[in-house]
């Protein structure tokens, strides 16, 4: 029997509430007021498990979550009237001196929220609920918690900088190029071009080291249990290159995006992340114009390692840094042993150094068009919330781009 959601009563429900058993369809009508006494429960529940965990991150977390409360103390987001005031006593009193003598490593998440006033906790919840709104997003680009994050590395300046250091801390390192066999940098004009997969699998690999904050994915620093958590989400986001009997084959950018975008989880990302993904893969996939002897249709004329200056070096180090990712625990007598998904991502790689350049050319256009265009798309419904976009078309960003 269908069951409308008891929120909008519009939709049929597909889930229900464990607290209160009411059917709801999505995530909107789960975060919306006629069901707030539920949600907050739910975040602060949320909030007090993820504060609580005794994990190498732990410090950090709760540094990031007093970082958006200091902010909205500070900044005094909730004037702006949007949301409803509830008068309070101790309005005046700033919250660090709330917070003086409170232990900051092992206080719960109950012990921070109580050091906020009413309309604190109103503004904290109410932004948690829609992380997507314009105050919500000017919380988490601060400058505090952006110097917390990682660039992504192909957004480092390409000419030398003064401190090496920090930029090494902000944009990690470029992955090293993995050897491809000679044989396979091939191209067949009667073969099907796989484009549009690597397209798929380039959306997948910006996604994940954005929205990880790691760079590269296979960086000694990162932690395991991050590593794996990078190779659940590719793995969710493009599962053929992991399925050895795949036959997948995409045809088409629209194909691509929707395909993606659903596996990701349209709840979970928006047109304004999708754009931004795009925009990174026209970067990626763009071959720099850089003097390097290449063969009539694109093939490398060369065999053995490539030059790290190599027009599509770029795009060389998203396979490379998957396959170190994937092929990480593929040891054998201290040697390491190339598996069925090393295989299979050395053949993109190959695939890629055979490409023309006129048609990796012409994808970088399309996807930078397309990114383009669903900014412009997401401007128009927002025009009053717009909020500047860094890691799309433009490549001189200031802040860091984290996705959710």
């Amino acid at each position: 029997m269908t069951v409308l959601c008891s929120v909008c009563r519009k939709e049929t429900s597909r889930y229900t509430c464990p607290a209160c058993n009411i059917p709801y369809c999505s995530l909107a009508c789960f975060r919306s007021e006629t069901h707030a006494q539920c949600s907050e429960t739910f975040y602060r529940k949320e909030i007090a498990s993820g504060v609580s965990l005794d994990s190498s991150k732990t410090t950090q977390e709760r540094e990031k979550i007093l970082g958006i409360l200091r902010q909205l103390d500070d900044e005094s987001l909730q004037d702006d009237g949007e949301f409803p005031h509830v008068s309070d006593d101790d309005d005046d009193e700033s919250l660090e001196k709330r917070l003086a003598g409170l232990e900051i490593d092992s206080a719960s998440a109950d012990e921070l929220l109580e050091r906020l006033t009413n309309k604190e906790r109103d503004t904290f919840f109410k932004l948690l609920r829609d992380p997507a709104s314009a105050l919500a997003q000017k919380l988490l680009s601060s400058t505090d918690l952006d110097k917390e994050l990682q660039a992504p590395w192909w957004e480092s300046p390409q000419f030398p900088i003064d401190d090496l250091d920090t930029a090494a801390i902000r944009y990690g390192h470029r992955p090293p190029l993995m050897e491809v066999p000679p044989g396979l940098k091939r191209w067949n004009p009667e073969s099907p071009s796989l484009l549009y997969n690597m397209c798929s699998v380039f959306i997948a690999y910006a996604y994940v080291t954005r929205h990880l904050s790691m760079s590269p994915l296979c960086s000694p620093g990162n932690s395991r249990q991050d590593r794996r958590e990078a190779r659940r989400l590719i793995a969710r986001a493009v599962p053929f290159i992991m399925d050895r009997q795949s036959k997948l084959l995409h045809v088409s950018l629209t194909d691509v995006i929707t395909d993606v975008w659903a596996r990701l989880g349209p709840g979970n990302i928006n047109s304004r992340t999708i754009a931004v993904l795009l925009g990174d893969v026209s970067r990626l996939v763009r071959p720099r114009k850089v003097v390097v002897a290449e063969d009539a249709v694109g093939g490398v004329a060369s065999a053995g390692a490539l030059s790290s200056e190599h027009p599509r070096a770029d795009a060389l180090r998203v396979f490379s840094d998957m396959d170190a990712l994937f092929n990480e625990d593929s040891t054998e007598n201290g040697e390491q042993k190339k598996n069925y998904l090393s295989m299979k991502i050395t053949f993109y790689a190959g695939h890629l150094l055979a490409t023309p350049s006129l048609l990796l050319d012409a994808l970088a256009d399309e996807t930078s068009l397309r990114s383009k265009s669903m900014n412009d798309e997401k401007k128009l419904v927002n025009t009053d919330t717009a909020i500047p976009l860094t890691g799309g078309t433009e490549r001189a960003p200031s802040k860091i781009m984290k996705l959710p």
